[in-house]
């Protein structure tokens, strides 16, 4: 059993097989220490914002050449990696690969060259969009080839090259990849593009201390881009994981419209009534998207992968130098230019303290809520407690850090200033900045509640450790004049009970185990619950569903990330879709018969929480 627990929890994690290209370098000659002599051309990080090659009458003619070059992640003085790259010559590699860019209608002419003098190379996307299925071409070392197609109809997608043949000991090589995007006809807004792009031995994403690079546009944070962006105006982005690996990509403090969603055959633009608002979006292996979102705060707020395996300080090479703070991998911070913010404020303040503390072995956290307005209702949970909140609403929360080590609280999904936004020392506007609470010390985060929904508090620092160890939360927002009713209003937050779980008792719902049932529920025929659903494990998915006498029985889908759908994008599901890590989601029931049903929460198979409901 315990055998087939690892295994499923190795799926679970990176949802995907680790993909490895066969490269013909000795297994330790990849890694270039610090201050190393080596010969050889630097690869350059591509920051797409310049199209490759040259255009003329509608022709794109791009010259792409596959060659060897020196990556540093961070900063040349770090250590590098000796690795393949895909440049406009062999002296200047590109990671990620140079953007291929044209207008429907338009065509491409590129010119291939395989300049490694000992693979082959198999390039995958340089075709007609859309596809069934991707083309492939293979170019003996040294070769060269000239091809010639139609950029196709409009959309986000992208093209990568494998080096020689797949061998599954070796880890990931998902550098040789890049942007193709095909724009409409007429004017196109100004936008960015952002490229995933992954490098790892063999299992070292799993456990720290191999050879790691998570990079965006070619640099792992601190040294990805910052961007800027004014209040007001609408920012466009074309993202794209290049990786076989998933990555929920969240943005801090605000909300976005996902206006197209593809992969490296097909994209798919969505309508303004059909499109997602959210704060979190999942991209699975080679999945795009284009999004908008429009900053209506000043201060400092961050964009990232939300598996905390993908965003670890301890994600650099050997040698990095660490002292540049908390995270590393996929991450990009942005400045919000200063400009009015939108926050409402209705009310009288509320306060409340949130003291956190650990349990006598120091393996798990603990936490005491106190409620200004009600001194008597204090309330001492091992995981974070549930905050029932007010929209619009002005609550002030004082975290009292009485654990041994420094910590800070992210309000994941909450709509606020950035100086209360809780990654400790990122988070910053209007001259205060979001600490690392120190032992002993305590900190005084503003919450300004813009929407009723479904919502979390975690720990942004060593997230894996303390994550696992229970620094997390629910949060319910509810309507200014509505009172929740917790017998049909019900929450589930999943997550993990150790850093790396190797078996079901380290998996939880509700703070209790997977293994044990959840408190059975008892209601009336017809009666309306609202379920609540957040994961905030370290990584995997997650979905729900119900059922009774073995049979599934449907749930409805009513909001996403504390959004609440329109109601003519409210489907009945047999399975909420798989929520990654930083989601969630809200399932309607209402029972249309009298019986015995069974809810089922977690990762599936094995792996999932089962609930009794008894209808009468």
């Amino acid at each position: 059993m315990l055998r087939f627990v690892s295994a499923l929890f190795l799926f679970v994690l990176f949802c995907l097989p680790a993909s490895a290209q066969d490269t013909v370098l000795p297994k330790d000659d990849f890694y270039v220490p610090a201050g190393s002599r080596v010969d050889g051309p630097s690869i350059s990080a591509n920051d797409n914002r310049k199209r490759a090659g040259s255009a003329l009458d509608g022709v794109h003619t791009v010259r792409l050449v596959v060659a060897r070059g020196l990556l540093f992640p961070e900063d040349d003085a770090q250590p590098g990696l000796w690795v393949e790259a895909i440049g406009e010559s062999a002296d200047r590699p590109q990671i990620p690969a140079p953007l291929l860019r044209a207008r429907t209608g338009e065509s491409f002419s590129l010119t291939l060259v395989n300049a490694l003098p000992d693979s082959s190379i198999t390039w995958f996307g340089l075709h007609t969009r859309p596809i069934a299925a991707p083309d492939s071409l293979v170019l003996a070392p040294g070769e060269t080839r000239i091809v010639t197609f139609p950029a196709g109809l409009p959309g986000t997608y992208m093209y990568h090259v494998r080096i020689g043949q797949v061998n599954n000991n070796l880890g990931e090589r998902d550098l040789t990849a890049g942007a193709f995007i095909v724009d409409p006809e007429g004017n196109v807004p100004e936008d960015r593009v952002f490229v995933m792009n992954i490098w790892s031995q063999a299992d070292s994403l799993v456990a720290f201390g191999g050879y790691n690079t998570l990079l965006i546009n070619g640099k792992s944070y601190p040294h990805t881009e910052h961007l800027t962006a004014d209040v007001g105006v609408t920012e466009r982005w074309h993202v794209i994981n290049a990786s076989q690996r998933n990555h929920p990509m969240h943005l801090h403090g605000f909300y976005y419209d996902v206006l197209r969603r593809g992969d490296m055959n097909e994209s798919t633009s969505y309508a303004p009534e059909d499109r997602s608002l959210v704060v979190t979006e999942t991209l699975r292996g080679f999945d795009t998207m284009e999004l908008e979102w429009t900053p209506s705060r000043d201060g400092e707020w961050l964009f990232h992968c939300h598996l905390s395996f993908h965003v670890d300080a301890n994600n650099r090479l050997p040698g990095s130098h660490h002292g540049h703070g908390h995270m590393a991998g996929l991450v990009m911070g942005i400045t919000v230019n200063p400009g009015p913010s939108d926050l409402i404020e209705m009310g009288e303040p509320r306060h409340l303290t949130l003291t956190v503390s650990q349990m006598a072995d120091s393996s798990r956290f603990a936490f005491r809520l106190d409620d200004a307005a009600d001194p008597d209702a204090r309330r001492h949970t091992d995981r974070g407690p549930l905050l029932e909140l007010r929209q619009y609403q002005p609550t002030f929360v004082t975290v009292v850090n009485d654990s041994d080590e420094p910590t800070g609280i992210h309000w994941h999904g909450l709509e606020l200033d950035a100086w209360a936004d809780g990654v400790p020392n990122v988070s910053a506007s209007d001259g205060k900045m979001s600490p690392a609470i120190q032992p002993g010390e305590s900190f005084t985060y503003k919450l300004t509640l813009m929407r009723p929904g479904t919502f979390m508090y975690h720990t942004h620092l060593n997230d894996i450790e303390q994550l696992a160890r229970g620094l997390f939360g629910p949060i319910v927002v509810t309507p200014l004049d509505v009172e929740r009713d917790a017998s049909v209003d019900h929450t589930y937050i999943m997550g993990w009970r150790t850093p790396n779980p190797q078996n079901l008792e380290e998996l939880e719902v509700n703070g209790i185990m997977i293994t044990d049932p959840q408190p059975t529920v008892h209601t009336r025929l017809g009666t309306a619950h609202r379920l609540r659903l957040m994961n905030i494990t370290a990584a995997g998915n997650v979905s729900m569903s119900m059922t009774k006498d073995g049979e599934i029985v449907p749930l409805q889908f009513i909001s996403k990330d504390g959004a609440d759908l329109p109601d003519h994008m409210r489907p009945m599901l047999d399975q909420l879709p798989r929520l990654f890590v930083g989601e969630t989601a809200d399932m309607r029931f209402a029972p249309t018969e009298p019986g015995t049903y069974e809810l089922h929460v977690g990762y599936g198979g094995p792996a999932l929480a089962r609930q009794t409901w008894v209808v009468e």
